[in-house]
Order: C-alpha cells, then structure tokens, then sequence
C-alpha cells in the first residue's frame, strides 16, 4: 500500500463507540473544516484501520475501555509506530460516576488530552475536535465605521469587506455606544469632526466606560495641526489615519492596531488557554518558569536545553499572507510543537514569529535530534489557499542550561544566537549555541572580556533592561530600576557578573557608568513626551547604579550636571544606587561625594543592605533614601525580625526594597512585613519596555 501523506491524514478523526446520533449530529459540523469522521464498534477494528492511516484526533467512548489502566495499554500500544500522537478526547459516562475528577484525573494521565461526559453537545464536542486538529478558524475582524459622510462611510465599508471584515456603519454619534455594545468590535474608526460631537469626544466617553475601555479607536481626518493631532490622542485615540483614505494605509493600520490590542491584552490576562496547543503557556509564565530553571543552580544535562524557533522571513509571509491566514499558519505550528514535546516540557509564543520550548531529553543528541524533526515537520506546514507558492522554513537555535545562564534573558540570547547562526546558514536548519566568552578569572578570559567592553562602549553594544519597583502606596510614580547587559557581536547577551569584575580590574568603570547613566536620561527623557498615540510619563523615574570611584573623579559632578540640565530633569534626576560593600570598601570617598548629591537634591538608593544595627546607623548618616535589602536577608530573616530591620530603616528616613521576590510564597510574607516597595521577577522579569501596570498595585494587594 502506499504510504499515506501527512496532509492526507491529518484530516481523519475516528470514534470508538456506537452513540448513532452523535455520528448524525457531529460529522456535518467536521466536514465543512475538511475533517472527516469514521466510527469503529470494537478496539481491534480500530486497531486495525489505525495502522494504516492514523488520525488527527481520537474519540473514545470509555465504555469500551477497561478503567484508566485499561486505556493506558491501550493507547501506549496505538501509538507505538506513529510519529505522530492526534489529539484524543475520552467520552465517560455519568450514570457509572465517570464524571468524579478521580477517573478525570488518571485520563490525563493515561495519556487523554480531553475527558468531557455525555451527553455532550455536538457544537461542543465539535469545537474542541477543531481546535485539537488545528483548524481554528480565525474570526473576521469587527470594524465600526463612526462617520457622518454616507459616501465617505460607505467607501471605507466597501474596502474593509473587501479585506475580509465586518464593518458596522454609525452615523450618528449620539448612537454609537448602544451600537457598540450590541456590535462589539474590534476596533473603531471614527470621524474627527462630527455634528452633535467630536471623535475627541466620544473617545473619552469611550474610555471612561467599563466594558469598552479597551478597544482601539482610529481617527479619521484631513487635519494637520499637530497640536490638535494630539489633543484627540490625549482624549484616548490610538492613531490616526488621514484624508483622502487609501486602501493600503486603512488595511495596515487597522491589521497592525489590532495585533497591537490584543498583544496588550494578552500580556496581562490568562484568556483563552483552551485556545493554546498543550503544553503551552502563557509568555510571562514561560519566563518565570525558565527563569527558576536558569536560577536553581541545580546539575544540568546536556540533553536539556531553550530552543528559540523563528520563522524565516516573516516580513515577506505576512506581506504575501495577511495577519489571518498568519496566524491560523501559526496555530498549525502551534500544534506540530505540541505534538512532539513530553509532559516535562513547555512552551510559549515569544512575540509574533518566534517561539520558546523547554525541552528535557535524554542527552544533546536527542536534543539534536529534536530540532532537526521540528525544522523538517514545520516545512511542511501548509498556509490556507495562498495566492502562489508561499515557501515556509525555520531557523532552530539550542540554547544549553551549561554553564549556568544565571537568568531566562541570558538563556533567550543563547537561543537566539543560535538562532540567528541558523537563518545565517540560508535557514531550514538549526544551531547549537557555543559561548562566547567563559569568566574564569585568568588574564586571557579577562582579556577577551575587556575587548569586547571596549568595542561596547564604542559600538552601542551594551544595553539596559528595566524592572519596576512596585509601590506598596498607589499613586508614588512609576519607579524602575535599569540593568546593563553586555550584548556580543554575535547577539548573546551576558550578565553583569560576567563582566562588570572585568571591568572594575581593567579600569573601565568609569566609562560603563557614563554609558548607564547618559541612557537612563536618555530614556527618561523620551517617555516624558508622548509619542505615536503613547502618552507620556513624565513621573517615570530610574534607579540606577553607579560606583563610588567613578562619581569621585573631579569632572564627574560637573558633567552630571549638564546631562541634567540640558534634558530639563532637574525636578526629576534619576536615583543613583550604590552596593554596600562599594560604600564600605570607599566610605572616605563616599561621604563627600553623597553630600554633594544631596546638595543637588540627588536621592541615593544603597543595594544589598544586610541590616546591621551599624549599617542602618551608617545609612542614616549618609542621608540615604532607599534601602534595598539584600536577597539573603528577605530570605533567611523570621518575620518579626524583617519587620523589626525594616522599622528601623523607616526611623531614619529611609524607604526600603524588597527585592528577590521569585514566588508567591514569598511576596505573601514579606508583604506583611510593610516594606515601601517589592521587586523581582515574579512581578516582572527585567525587560526592554517600560510597561509595569503600576495601576493595580494597591495595599489591598
């Protein structure tokens, strides 16, 4: 017989069981998404038909099976010589208590990716099928058209139905909410000038109600003052598109602000995870969970491994495709990654065309061999009726848990090294990532490292990363702490305790706390003012760090001074965060350089405080401001005792971080110890945007 193509049978879906009715009700609802039903009466039929062509999900109606232990068996011997497991959902009957979480239970465990009890639904049951083969049909956008211009109205409907959406026209302005609310779109695009009200208007009303806050709004106008440009942004607009409308224009910035929106939205909810392949979570709990894993400390192997997946050429697919098309490829993907990672495994969509696994092997061939399966198998992946010939590849790239990494942004740049190794190659293939530089301490690492510092300093190859500082108090301002990285030539990013020792011993603190320092001001600077519909933030402030022997050197102050000075910053200068053992190590150069900065209103921020009654006695001599108290002490410290140090602290003046807050556990005991802020990475991993929802902290928390 000749072997059967994956396209081929990928479109099955079998039913062990003899419910006649649900045959009659589910299979008209799976044909039109080209998915085909066959029932089977007995487990050998269906063992049979499986060996010849396996299907892309399974449904077994478990009074044909003996208990969970009798599924197990069952299916361990099914899918014994497939490459492929399809999804399978277990139908369990309620009058034989089957519903119990028990029995639900030792399914999943058995190897069941769904366990619903009968009756069940046919829409349901169908819905689930869909999802679990891949064939999510991806909504049509819902545009409402807010424009008083019938024919101008009309024109913009006419070319978002041609683009495949939904478009609700609304004349009348005074109608728009109650519209809304029965239409529910995805995005509005609203005149500027209406009779009655102004799109500036009606965006605040929008804006200020519960339900529909979160929509996007696109002003449609001819208008070219930038200043009343950007009263209507400020009223709550996300952007505008003008007069005369173009196609091109109209569809980009309608698809872009959509994918924006949601990305937004995604970023702060679990929503729909039933949506997700198995094994996938979340972006942020992904993070947190590589994060641990970089932390522990824990003997790693070499068959455990980050691999970053990119799409090759992702411009040119979306170009060619479209943002629908994309994503129903991309949940196609989705499924393919799923299908091939264990229980111990996980995953996550990284940003619009790369994604995160875990992957846990038994050695780094097996790893290899991973990558190399994934690569070819997501070749395969086929977008829905393209106009031509829409070639897909990836480049794969292995990030290794050896030597520790130390945090999940250091192993997501030894997975994109990897990665961009890869595309570089011509793409379709993966790479292993190798270090570039290993800090042992001897001259030549040292050497090495202090190259690549300079060739930093002098090609902006250092970054800076940001983590908030979440107030106890709502309402004190947005306050983030920035971080350096040293980014490699070949993308990798390494650790400030990698290099910053390197740097101190080469003599080139001074120019790396510049660059920090100049940056932060830099960005400080830029969020003040608003920007591409962004509002601005003029209470940001950053915590920076600094070293002790750089701020003494007689043309640093002045020089500060100016940066500040030409950035109007006055009122809000950066807070300069200095370690303790620096302070210690230095405290005759310290003390005249801290009362100079208090002179200038300067607050100083003092990291890795232990407690000590003397060093609380020497902060308050220095006029610190905050006290950052170090991980071994909210960690190793009884309660009482914390809150004791941190009673003592706020005697002197002094507002005091918690930081090294990685779990629940946690955040729930040092919060009733009534420190000012928390930090860590179980609140927010250090990242590139400034997007904290200082909101929703609240005491109440």
């Amino acid at each position: 017989m000749t072997p059967l193509t994956l396209a081929e049978t990928g479109r099955r879906v079998y039913y062990l069981g003899a419910d006649q009715g649900l045959l009659t009700d589910l299979a008209p609802l799976l044909e039109p998404r080209d998915l085909h039903l066959t029932a089977f009466a007995s487990l050998a039929d269906l063992s049979q038909a499986f060996g010849r062509a396996p299907p892309a999900a399974l449904l077994l109606d478990m009074t044909h099976i003996a208990g969970a232990s009798g599924l197990e068996r069952f299916l361990d011997g099914l899918f014994l010589a497939v490459r492929q497991r399809p999804g399978v959902i277990c139908i369990a009957s309620r009058k034989a208590g089957d519903e119990t979480l028990a029995h639900r239970l030792a399914a999943m465990r058995a190897g069941a990716n769904s366990y619903v009890v009968a009756p069940v639904p046919p829409r349901r049951l169908a819905s689930r099928i869909i999802r679990m083969c891949g064939v999510v049909e991806t909504s049509r956008y819902r545009i409402l058209v807010a424009e008083d211009d019938p024919a101008q109205a009309k024109y913009i409907a006419v070319l978002l139905a041609n683009a495949g959406m939904e478009t609700l026209v609304v004349e009348d302005p005074m109608k728009l909410l109650g519209r809304m609310q029965a239409f529910r779109p995805n995005l509005i695009l609203m005149d500027l000038y209406m009779p009655g009200a102004t799109g500036a208007e009606m965006a605040a009303i929008i804006r200020d109600h519960d339900e529909l806050f979160g929509i996007p709004i696109l002003f449609l106008s001819a208008e070219t003052d930038l200043d009343k440009q950007l009263e209507a942004l400020k009223a709550g607009g996300d952007g505008f598109i003008a007069k005369p409308v173009r196609r091109k224009q109209l569809i980009g910035a309608v698809e872009h602000r959509i994918r924006m929106s949601r990305w937004l939205q995604d970023r702060h909810t679990l929503d729909n995870r039933r949506e997700s392949a198995n094994g996938f979570l979340p972006r942020d709990v992904f993070m947190r969970h590589l994060d641990r894993i970089s932390r522990s400390g824990a003997i790693e192997s070499e068959g455990r491994g980050l691999l970053v997946i990119e799409i090759d050429d992702y411009p040119r697919i979306l170009a060619a495709l479209g943002l629908g098309r994309v994503e129903k490829m991309l949940r196609q993907m989705e499924i393919q990654i799923s299908h091939h990672m264990t229980a111990r495994e996980s995953a996550t969509r990284l940003d619009d065309c790369r994604y995160g696994l875990i992957a846990q092997r038994e050695n780094r061939m097996q790893l290899q061999d991973l990558a190399r399966k994934l690569c070819a198998l997501l070749a395969q992946v086929k977008p829905e009726k393209p106009a031509q010939e829409i070639g897909i590849t990836v480049s794969l790239g292995i990030g290794l848990f050896l030597p520790s990494a130390g945090d999940a942004i250091a192993m997501i740049s030894r997975g994109e090294k990897a990665a961009v190794s890869a595309r570089r190659a011509g793409g379709n293939r993966f790479r292993v990532w190798t270090p570039s530089v290993v800090s042992d301490g001897v001259p030549e690492s040292d050497a090495m490292i202090q190259r690549l510092i300079v060739a930093a300093l002098a090609q902006n190859g250092l970054i800076l990363l940001f983590q908030p500082l979440m107030p106890r108090v709502p309402g004190e301002g947005e306050l983030y702490e920035a971080q350096i990285r040293l980014r490699t030539l070949d993308g990798e990013q390494i650790q400030p305790a990698d290099f910053l020792s390197v740097a101190t011993r080469g003599k080139l603190m001074p120019r790396v706390d510049r660059w920090v320092l100049e940056r932060a001001l830099e960005v400080m600077d830029r969020q003040r003012q608003p920007c591409n519909g962004a509002r601005g933030n003029p209470k940001l402030r950053l915590l920076v760090h600094q070293t002790i022997g750089t701020l003494a050197e007689p043309e640093w102050l002045p020089w500060f001074r100016d940066q500040v000075v030409q950035r109007d910053l006055i009122q809000s200068s950066p807070l300069l965060e200095f370690q303790m053992s620096d302070l210690h190590r230095n405290i005759l150069a310290a003390i005249p350089v801290l009362e100079r900065l208090l002179t200038y209103g300067v607050q100083i921020c003092v990291a890795n405080v232990s407690g000590t009654p003397e060093e609380v006695a020497l902060l308050g001599r220095l006029g610190a401001t905050f006290a950052k108290l170090s991980f071994q002490t909210i960690h190793n410290t009884e309660q009482g005792q914390l809150i004791d140090l941190i009673e003592r602290l706020r005697e002197q003046g002094i507002a005091v971080i918690a930081a090294g807050i990685e779990d629940p556990d946690t955040i729930a005991r040092v919060w009733n110890c009534r420190p000012d802020y928390l930090q860590g990475n179980f609140l927010q991993i250090p990242s590139a945007e400034l997007s904290f929802d200082f909101q929703h902290s609240s005491d109440d928390h």
